[in-house]
């Protein structure tokens, strides 16, 4: 099915107004609570939702994923079954119509933890993706340019797709199966001037690609996995251009980058309350999507470890965080001691370099990081002087170089196991 072009222009337009005219934080609260006024109908016609529909936002409970998950049927309006949207979505994954009645289609996204998030998305829904994504991500005179666009993904979706049927864009995706020479090849060959991709991925292009060979890159973008400021000044001077992030989920678009850098929380769609992390000033975000119809989203607990970074100089008033940093799970914790995962990541890098590859876990009782033998000395050191106020310090020991058999990269973790 072809995108809505008119639709993903008029998305596109109306973001770009909303830059304009979303100057202050009560803007953006005035245009969250109109948004919020129209959404209550799809809450009603939401089983699990509509008990609650027209009462406040406070009003209703807050949500973890685990709890929509299973219950797939209670969260769409659209009384499809789990069984059906399943079949779909794993039709779509290997390249055979996966297509729903309506033009409704069906994915898988994995995450951090391996499950995998089924999630629902009519034509309407794809092409206002489209069109906020690309105000979000590209610059004012985009539609003026061509634009050739590079994803590095598990897997591919019809959302994705419908971006090479928006206006003069080309769209090239790569899955993060293809092995690392392909991967090169097929990059070289397509000349990417928009890349996207998981921040290791981005790193195995940066130790891979030439210098004489560099791409004609406009915008750089990682997702899906953290990104330490060292490894984005290093994949920025082998690629030509610093990555910037874009906070991309099952529960869909959350946040991209500003011209400086900054991650900006998509609160012009949507509302984020802040669940406070106790002994840091990080939060868990709860995310109300505040335009989704077939599958709504309302205060959804999500596990990433987000920062405030205080205001931007861009000026937006969309709130600005440091990045996603990590997951709940992934805090260091000894009783009242916590070390975010950011703190472990500067760190290692600082000592290591950012180029290094490791990962490290901790539990009550060890921290084992594994590394080149050749800079666990180093590392050991690092590590010593992160942990010097731990009280009851736990003993650092040394593994092999890590592999990756996971979708994602998981540098830091915590582990309940002694």
């Amino acid at each position: 099915m072809r995108p809505d072009r008119q639709l993903i222009a008029r998305t596109w337009m109306a973001t770009q107004f909303d830059r304009l005219g979303l100057r202050t934080r009560a803007d953006v609260e005035r245009r969250q609570n109109t948004l919020w006024r129209r959404l209550q109908p799809v809450l009603a016609r939401t089983p699990a939702l509509a008990a609650y529909a027209g009462r406040p936002l406070a009003g209703f409970p807050i949500f973890t994923p685990g709890q929509v998950r299973s219950a797939f049927a209670e969260w769409n309006t659209l009384s499809l079954d789990e069984a059906s949207a399943m079949a779909a979505a794993q039709a779509a994954e290997e390249g055979r119509e996966g297509g729903l009645a309506g033009g409704v289609t069906a994915g898988f996204s994995t995450g951090s933890s391996g499950s995998r998030g089924l999630f629902l998305a009519s034509p309407a829904e794809r092409a206002a993706y489209v069109g906020h994504a690309l105000a979000r991500l590209l610059p004012l005179n985009a539609p003026l340019q061509p634009w050739r666009i590079a994803l590095c993904l598990r897997a591919d979706s019809a959302l994705y797709r419908d971006v090479g049927g928006a206006g003069r864009v080309s769209f090239e995706f790569i899955g993060l199966d293809t092995p690392a020479d392909q991967r090169m090849a097929r990059l070289h060959a397509f000349q990417p001037h928009v890349l996207i991709a998981p921040s290791h991925v981005l790193a195995d292009v940066a130790r891979c690609i030439e210098q004489d060979a560099a791409w004609p890159l406009r915008r750089l973008f990682y997702g899906a996995e953290p990104m330490g400021e060292g490894e984005r000044d290093w994949i920025g001077q082998r690629l030509g251009l610093r990555p910037d992030p874009i906070y991309q989920a099952t529960e869909g678009f959350l946040g991209a980058a500003c011209q400086f850098g900054t991650l900006h929380l998509n609160e012009d769609v949507l509302i984020v309350e802040r669940d406070p992390i106790p002994g840091t000033n990080r939060f868990r975000p709860v995310v109300t999507d505040l335009r989704r119809v077939s599958q709504p989203v309302v205060r959804l607990r999500l596990d990433d470890l987000l920062e405030p970074a205080g205001p931007c100089r861009c000026g937006s008033p969309l709130l600005a965080v440091q990045g996603v940093e990590g997951r709940y799970e992934d805090l260091w914790r000894w009783g009242d001691q916590v070390i975010p995962p950011r703190d472990v990541e500067n760190a290692l890098a600082d000592a290591m370099g950012p180029q290094q590859d490791w990962r490290v876990t901790a539990s009550s009782g060890r921290v084992m990081i594994e590394v080149d033998p050749a800079t666990a000395p180093v590392a050991i050191g690092a590590l010593d002087r992160l942990l010097s106020n731990v009280e009851k310090r736990p003993t650092i020991v040394v593994g092999p170089p890590p592999i990756w058999d996971q979708p994602k990269r998981r540098r830091i973790r915590w582990s309940d196991a002694g």
